[in-house]
């Protein structure tokens, strides 16, 4: 038994409901060790939260899904499903909230699921006890539905969840490097202009870590859209011009702010939504999840893509569209390599063309 471990995968509204699992899965079997993606406690001091997670993935011999009408189309929590697929690892599917397995979009349909009742939960002891060689704990699972079903009433419902921003201050902000003309944020200023107007919408057409920081730290911006180069490796933001073949600084002396800095500054300007459509920011998306959700590119891509993608994206924004469900929408129909990293999940309105 020693040296299990287990992953519990969801999104944030669900961090009651895989708490109190974690806290009964480390009571009632002995030894093994239970990892809830939105736990940080265990992280000792100075550890990167997306390393520890990918660490945690990658030692995990069982993987659990909580599965509701609102989780199972999340990118994240597909992404750590797939991690687990990929490596052989069982996964199983725990519906909740109501939600029943039957309703399982592909790939979940075709795992062994079970649901939050007690034949369920005598089920999900049997498949965790048999995939660590160890006996079923004798565990009152009439008990231990009823405790998940108190979990699930408790929880945020969907609309509890989504927060609602009204009148949102938007900030569109280049680097002067990507503010010449080729690179096309000009065609960036046009959508949000058009989607949530002029008033308010501060542009900054020569952003350096100095300014960001008076930006950030002087007012509140619901919504930050950068166009400015970030390096893969760290994703460390680059205020310096750089070498579009190496991607790297070309100065000196590197005006540049790290991940975990901006992120700092958005959570103090209580920013909601980051989006970030110039290159591969994998790595500054999960520093900024911690505090906001944010929309960044898999790879490097153009002005006018870029600029097509946030048509749609912002037009839906500015209609009233929570964000989560105008991401898929826009990726639906805009073929833009864009990524969402969730924090929690926004509606804005007070914008022009918002619904009433």
């Amino acid at each position: 038994m020693a040296g299990k471990h287990l992953f519990i995968s969801h999104v944030s509204t669900e961090a009651e409901i895989a708490s109190g699992l974690k806290q009964r899965l480390d009571r009632d079997f002995d030894g093994l060790r239970v990892f809830v993606s939105s736990d940080r406690d265990g992280i000792q001091a100075g550890e990167r939260w997306l390393e520890e997670l990918e660490r945690a993935l990658k030692s995990a011999d069982l993987q659990l899904v909580l599965c509701s009408t609102e989780s199972v189309n999340r990118p994240w929590v597909n992404f750590e499903a797939g991690a687990a697929w990929l490596r052989g690892i069982p996964v199983v599917p725990v519906c909740h909230s109501g939600y029943s397995g039957e309703q399982l979009p592909a790939p979940f349909s075709a795992l062994q699921w079970v649901e939050c009742t007690r034949h369920g939960m005598q089920r999900l002891y049997d498949r965790i006890a048999k995939e660590l060689d160890v006996a079923t704990p004798a565990v009152d699972f009439e008990q231990l539905a009823a405790e998940m079903q108190r979990l699930d009433a408790v929880q945020p419902s969907i609309a509890q969840a989504i927060e609602r921003i009204e009148d949102p201050r938007v900030l569109c902000a280049a680097s002067a490097q990507y503010a010449m003309p080729d690179i096309g944020f000009d065609l960036d200023v046009a959508v949000l202009k058009s989607k949530f107007g002029s008033e308010r919408l501060t542009i900054e057409r020569a952003l350096t870590r100095a300014r960001l920081t008076e930006h950030l730290t002087g007012g509140t911006y619901d919504i930050v859209h950068l166009v400015i180069a970030v390096d893969p490796a760290s994703g460390d933001l680059y205020f310096s011009p750089i070498d579009f073949d190496t991607y790297r600084p070309i100065t000196d002396v590197v005006d540049k702010l790290p991940a975990a800095g901006f992120a700092e500054l958005l959570e103090g300007s209580r920013t909601r939504l980051v989006v970030l459509a110039t290159c591969h920011a994998k790595l500054l998306a999960h520093e900024v999840a911690h505090y906001a959700t944010m929309v960044a590119s898999k790879a490097i891509i153009n002005g006018p893509q870029a600029a097509l993608w946030a048509e749609t994206f912002y037009g839906l924004l500015a209609r009233g569209t929570p964000a989560f469900r105008a991401f898929e929408i826009t990726r639906s129909q805009i073929d833009v390599p864009m990524e969402l990293v969730p924090h929690r999940d926004v509606a804005f309105f007070g914008a022009p063309g918002t619904a009433a």
